[in-house]
């Protein structure tokens, strides 16, 4: 929201408070709560595509291992059909069970009863059986010869044991109904072909299979938990072999509990969005007291600004009007606000409470604090806009007077500074002395607590270019940080640590990129610090050093 939004907000609410607050509930419920149906829609929609995907894949393996059953029984009525299966069946059947996993017997049903079985160990029982002289057997098995194709029966109780499916195709001979060739297929083989345990459940879906043919008592379902398969997150296929339905059902769905989740959080936001709303239309009258005492300052500080502004459209030297806003304009006012601010504690501090208070004190120390930021960016911007020209500069005197400017730090940290030969340059002398001036107060700020700090400086030549090194046994500098430290304004310690605004190392890279070098730093925590930088030796007078 830009400022011109907020003045028109801040207006409207001046006018018609109430009014304006509803709206703005009223708006923002609305449309939370559309995104919340929209959420709503989208979630229930992927989930009931995630169970017709279940499902189909369901319906597809149990057709795929239904087939594969069937075509055993194919082989069988083959066999029957040309009268050899008296000499065959034990054979070809045992070859058929052996390598069809789906299989767990083969029967013959002759007329209306079972003549043959394989295996026979364990299926005794069955041989005899009269299977159509059962009304329900006789039903299915009728639905096989109506549609001249395999057909499954089941679940029921097999009449050896256990549960499963029969799987029956009629056989003709003579263009006259033989009888059946049968695939017994048990409950336990086929789930494990399908993936889906006893219990018909797993960490995600629910599923049955229904006979819809002898309608819906729980004796047709395959498993014997009572969900109810038409509410929730479902889908159903329909397989004509057996004319089974087969439902998957989502077994926790989330398309309720994520729509509910963002109903919430959009009721709660348009809820604190109207009691912000309120509070900028309620304001305490004392604070609009304040204001108007200080428009009038304001005013005057805004007309000093516009008039300075308009000199500054006609200045010719950018550096000049950047030194006379940072060395005036900016500074005055931010005397004015802070000698304000305290005026305002002293008058009204009966008034205040202690965070108002602490407020005026944070107040001021940032408009201090935005002084030396000031300062320090006018230092910044003058990096390489010297006037003076170079000269032959003894960098032995310069480093002298370094540790002259830095003595009073230097004694009262029990420092050592060690530096030996230095050449005779051709630079100029007030960023060299500026550079290290920096490096070296750095070097006493950062001293480890309880260790006496020791700086050496070193330089030697490398081909065109000398190597100077700053070397301290300070607190030294994480790798990760070591090239943030030279950004404008970037400090790794708090001010409360180290005092400074964290443009000394910004200033010491431009001078010395300005000069033609280069700098860098290696450094390893708790053991200290070593800042190296190049300069041209094209200008060098003399080149004896240590």
């Amino acid at each position: 929201m830009n400022m011109k939004s907020v003045v028109i907000l801040r207006d409207l609410l001046k006018t018609r408070p109430n009014r304006t607050v509803w709206t703005i509930f009223i708006v923002s419920l609305l449309v939370t709560q559309g995104i919340a149906y929209r959420i709503f829609s989208v979630v229930k929609e992927n989930e009931l595509l995630q169970v017709k995907q279940e499902a189909n894949h369901i319906k597809n393996r149990l057709e795929s291992s239904l087939n594969q059953s069937s075509n055993a029984s194919r082989i069988i009525a083959f066999l029957i059909e040309q009268n050899l299966v008296d000499a065959y069946f034990e054979t070809v059947a045992q070859k058929l069970v052996s390598q069809n996993r789906l299989v767990d017997a083969l029967q013959l049903v002759k007329d209306d009863t079972v003549v043959k079985t394989y295996p026979l160990k364990g299926n005794e029982a069955v041989i005899g059986y009269p299977v159509l002289s059962d009304p329900v057997h006789r039903k299915e098995a009728m639905k096989a010869v109506q549609r001249d194709a395999f057909y499954f029966e089941g679940p029921l109780l097999l009449k050896q044991g256990d549960v499963g499916v029969i799987g029956r195709l009629p056989v003709y001979q003579d263009n006259r109904l033989w009888g059946f060739s049968a695939v017994i297929v048990r409950k336990a083989t086929l789930l494990k072909a399908l993936g889906i345990n006893r219990s018909g459940t797993n960490d995600t879906y629910l599923y049955q299979l229904v006979k819809t043919s002898n309608g819906n008592s729980r004796d047709n379902l395959f498993f014997k938990h009572l969900e109810d398969y038409n509410t929730g997150i479902f889908h159903r296929e329909h397989l004509e072999l057996g004319d089974w339905d087969i439902y998957a059902k989502l077994k926790n769905p989330n398309y309720i509990d994520r729509a509910l989740q963002f109903s919430f959080l959009g009721l709660l936001f348009s809820v604190l969005v109207a009691i912000f709303m309120w509070h900028l239309s309620v304001q305490p009258n004392r604070l609009k007291l304040l204001v108007a005492r200080k428009t009038k300052a304001l005013d005057a500080l805004n007309q000093e600004l516009r008039n300075r502004a308009l000199e500054l459209t006609v200045s010719n030297k950018e550096l000049e009007q950047f030194a006379y806003i940072a060395s005036h304009d900016l500074q005055e006012p931010l005397r004015t606000v802070s000698t304000f601010l305290t005026q305002i504690e002293r008058k009204y501090s009966e008034r205040l409470d202690e965070k108002g208070r602490q407020y005026i004190f944070f107040a001021v120390e940032g408009a201090k604090r935005m002084r030396s930021i000031i300062l320090d960016v006018l230092e910044f911007s003058r990096v390489g806009k010297y006037t003076e020209k170079p000269k032959a500069i003894d960098l032995n005197l310069l480093l002298d007077e370094v540790c002259q400017l830095q003595q009073k730090n230097i004694k009262e940290k029990k420092a050592f500074v060690k530096y030996g030969v230095f050449p005779v340059i051709v630079t100029q002398r007030s960023p060299m002395l500026q550079v290290f001036q920096n490096l070296i107060g750095n070097a006493l700020k950062y001293s480890r607590e309880g260790v006496l700090p020791i700086i050496e400086i070193t330089v030697e030549r490398r081909g065109k270019m000398w190597l100077f090194s700053v070397k301290d046994n300070g607190i030294g500098i994480e790798k990760e940080y070591a090239d943030k430290i030279f950004v404008i304004f970037q400090r790794l310690h708090s001010t409360n640590q180290y005092a400074g605004t964290g443009i000394g190392l910004a200033i010491v890279k431009k001078i010395i990129i300005s000069l033609g070098g280069e700098i860098w730093l290696e450094s390893e925590p708790g053991k200290g610090s070593t800042f190296y930088f190049t300069l041209p030796a094209a200008g060098t007078l003399s080149g004896n050093h240590h």
